[in-house]
């Protein structure tokens, strides 16, 4: 029973995505742009004025544009037309909303993993509970939630809809009769939102939703590919409609019509993602990054750190500022020994390696792209997540033997983490007063 863990969670997530639990109308960096492109979105247009986007504008045949995928947009549209004073300001209400959404479909993954593993129930219980706090204060979630930019809003609700997809593509598997076409259609739903919120995050449903299919056929379970397929579909097409409405192709990040100078040059000289990356973007995220002791609170430093690849990396900086070895250590070491068990024929199915595959190539994409950023750290964590699971529901007796070990690594990261994005929080220019106000405790941010 994890639900009084998650209640409790989701009351902290509250304070932090509100600093406090009593600020939640704040414009934060650039969120109004997602304002204006829902009101140009009621027009017929794919717009967005250049006021509200500014330095993130492109300019396509003097028309102004902004890449980031329609769903931020699509949920501001009840919401100003319920309260139409919290236009430009929902940022936080709409960070809290993907981080109990996330937050409660890993819940269900990890519930449902651990009735299939050997584990006692209490130790169940206490095993689950600490995954739950280890996924809210050991991985980006806390990031994203404490920061709601423009870049981590939706980003945060991409990776919200991909746990939410991957919880019901799963649950699909053993379901039968009412509860199979209703976890088709969930997975479906979310598999769909994920895509509008971030290419990177939908795409790899698009090989899962052909892999349920394919189940399906065996099973002799037509009927149901209608609830699996239609709404993927649909958001499908809303996305490439939409995409080349904006840059008259279907490239959803073209930087060649991008105002940033430096941006657009690179892109064009080198390219936007390259192979050649790889080697250099997986030590920066898992190796590279790691805190620094101080006398003061929060006892850690964390910072942008020199890495100069000019052919490689379009900044002579990496934005990453704490590896995922020192934020999110508990849920790697589970999804090493998952991702060894998914080589294991009789350990896993087609399904199962299906999705491994398809959330690995999501990571050698954002590994090959021309920025190094922490934000960018959230495209590995589907592919983690789900090698945990497996690690989880297969791990057997080194899941009984390293129980105590994982409980252990989720407190160590818990501080880790909490501390660094305190500090860094606390000392981000960009961010409202407000933010880094609640998270200076007592800091010097001078």
């Amino acid at each position: 029973n994890l639900f009084p863990v998650m209640l409790l969670l989701s009351a902290l997530l509250w304070v932090v995505a509100t600093t406090g639990g009593h600020q939640i109308f704040v414009n934060e960096v650039l969120g109004d742009a997602y304002d204006s492109q829902a009101e140009h979105f009621l027009r017929g247009d794919v717009g967005v004025d250049v006021a509200a986007s500014r330095w993130e504008t492109m300019m396509v045949n003097g028309k102004a544009r902004i890449y980031f995928g329609p769903f931020p947009s699509l949920a501001r549209m009840p919401l100003n037309y319920l309260y139409p004073a919290g236009r430009g300001a929902w940022s936080r209400f709409c960070a809290f909303c993907a981080g109990i959404l996330a937050l409660a479909a890993f819940a269900g993954l990890v519930q449902t993993a651990l009735r299939s593993s050997v584990l006692s129930t209490r130790c169940q219980n206490w095993l689950g509970g600490a995954c739950l706090v280890g996924f809210v204060f050991g991985s980006p979630l806390l990031f994203f939630v404490g920061s709601p930019t423009i870049y981590n809003e939706a980003i945060l609700w991409g990776f919200a809809w991909s746990v939410a997809g991957l919880y019901f593509a799963l649950r699909s598997r053993e379901a039968d009769g009412a509860a199979l076409t209703w976890s088709l259609l969930a997975f479906s739903c979310c598999a769909g939102a994920a895509l509008l919120s971030r290419a990177t995050f939908g795409a790899p449903f698009l090989l899962i939703a052909t892999l349920l299919g394919l189940q399906l056929h065996q099973r002799r379970r037509i009927r149901n590919l209608v609830p699996l397929l239609m709404p993927l579909a649909a958001a499908l097409v809303f996305y490439v409609i939409v995409t080349y409405a904006k840059f008259g192709q279907l490239s959803g990040m073209p930087l060649g019509y991008s105002i940033n100078q430096d941006q657009r040059n690179f892109a064009l000289k080198y390219g936007i993602f390259r192979v050649a990356r790889v080697p250099y973007s997986f030590a920066d995220y898992f190796f590279l990054r790691y805190p620094e002791l101080q006398h003061e609170f929060p006892f850690l430093r964390v910072m942008w750190r020199y890495f100069n690849h000019p052919n490689l990396y379009v900044m002579p900086f990496s934005e990453t500022h704490l590896s995922i070895i020192w934020s999110s250590s508990w849920l790697l070491v589970g999804a090493i020994i998952g991702f060894i068990l998914l080589a294991r024929r009789e350990s896993t199915d087609m399904l199962d390696r299906g999705i491994a595959i398809s959330f690995l190539a999501q990571v050698i994409l954002i590994l090959s792209f021309m920025g190094l950023c922490q934000r960018y750290t959230a495209e590995i964590f589907p592919f983690l997540i789900f090698c945990f699971i497996i690690f989880l529901r297969k791990g057997g007796v080194v899941l009984v033997r390293m129980r105590y070990a994982i409980v252990g690594l989720v407190a160590l990261c818990t501080i880790t983490n909490t501390l660094a994005t305190a500090f860094w929080l606390a000392h981000d220019r960009n961010l409202p007063v407000e933010t880094r106000t609640f998270w200076k405790l007592g800091q010097n941010t001078n």
